[in-house]
């Protein structure tokens, strides 16, 4: 089968405040070293918090849900320049998607009376407790890539984060085009698999998107052939749950996966490959900075992904926060920005430089 694939489609940008986008990579070898600075700042944050707000320094902390991951890492990256250029302290946490360990690391903060919090939260439940525990401290908040929410999905905190929506509905696009240009509509041995996180709510309209564009291109392809793996977006999680729908549907010898995330669309080229279907297969990523590794891998399906920026987003909440904190200016609701599809053969180099070595 044929991965060749007409190039990048691009997102609109549709909410307020949009920017343009920016690249994003990263190579194993750096993602491993950012990690391990990451590591450190860590197990250091709680005394040397303590001591900056001693000095009077200001500071500001970033919790992430997965703090060892390439796109937290990129995103703290830039959120740490700002903040450090503006010369203020920044701090990094890895919640681990541990709702424990992320509500001790939000109590240290508050005790250590930081100036601002950016957070992407482990668990959303923990919303509305977030919200209320830092505005009774006056330390504000930014939420980033999952935004900090109610039940109904109103906002209660400022979000600077992805268009998930339009994104998701690019990834369709995208694989529409694939199924055309590889004649496989009618082809019963083909499915797709839609890898979902049905409990994230930053990751549900990416999901949302795909569908609406597949409904919308190929309004005749059979439902029967269409398949869910709900994951927690991870490589391991995004394995299983892939691997639970290839082998309970033996009938399907070429799978096209349009990921939720890098990481599950990774986990699922695993699983095609070990099931041996990779040669007639492909795995379509969603954040890119996997790419240089995957593509370099030749016994890889994973061979496309949208890419957006987690360097745009890192640097634009640090700079409303920043900004804020010095001039009291309010900070917007919302900031968002779209993706672009990159797929094996482009130079990447150009596209997302800060994920290529």
């Amino acid at each position: 089968m044929k991965h060749t694939m007409r190039k990048a489609l691009a997102a609109g940008i549709s909410l307020a405040m949009m920017a343009s986008l920016a690249g994003c990579g990263g190579s194993a070898s750096s993602a491993a070293s950012a990690a391990d600075s990451t590591a450190s700042s860590t197990a250091d944050t709680a005394a040397s918090t303590a001591a900056d707000s001693a000095s009077g320094s200001k500071t500001i902390v970033g919790i992430y849900k997965m703090g060892t991951a390439t796109w937290f890492i990129q995103e703290g990256a830039a959120s740490q320049k700002v903040v450090e250029d503006a010369g203020y302290t920044w701090k990094y946490l890895d919640s681990d998607l541990n709702a424990a360990t992320y509500m001790e690391q939000l109590n240290t903060v508050i005790a250590d009376k930081v100036d601002g919090v950016l957070v992407c939260v482990p668990d959303q439940n923990l919303s509305q407790t977030t919200v209320d525990m830092l505005t009774e401290a006056g330390i504000p908040v930014i939420a980033v890539d999952d935004a900090l929410e109610a039940e109904d999905g109103t906002k209660l905190a400022p979000w600077v984060g992805i268009d998930g929506y339009n994104i998701g509905k690019t990834t369709g696009e995208w694989g529409v085009n694939y199924i055309k240009e590889n004649n496989l509509l009618d082809d019963e041995s083909f499915g797709i698999l839609l890898m979902t996180a049905d409990t994230v709510s930053s990751c549900v309209p990416r999901t949302e998107g795909e569908v609406d564009a597949l409904n919308e291109g190929l309004p005749e392809f059979p439902e029967s052939r269409i398949f869910r793996a709900d994951c927690d977006t991870s490589a391991e999680d995004g394995n299983q749950a892939a691997n639970a729908v290839i082998t309970g549907h033996p009938e399907i010898k070429k799978w096209l996966v349009l990921g939720v995330s890098d990481e599950s669309s990774q986990g699922a080229a695993r699983a095609i490959e070990s099931a041996g279907l990779g040669a007639d297969s492909m795995a379509v990523g969603l954040g890119a900075y996997l790419c240089e590794d995957e593509f370099n891998n030749p016994d890889s399906c994973f061979r496309a992904a949208a890419y957006f920026s987690a360097l745009d987003i890192g640097s634009t909440a640090a700079k409303e926060m920043v900004d804020h904190i010095e001039n009291g200016t309010e900070i917007p609701e919302t900031y968002a920005v779209g993706a672009t599809i990159v797929q094996y053969g482009d130079d990447l180099a150009s596209i997302m430089p800060e994920y290529v070595n």
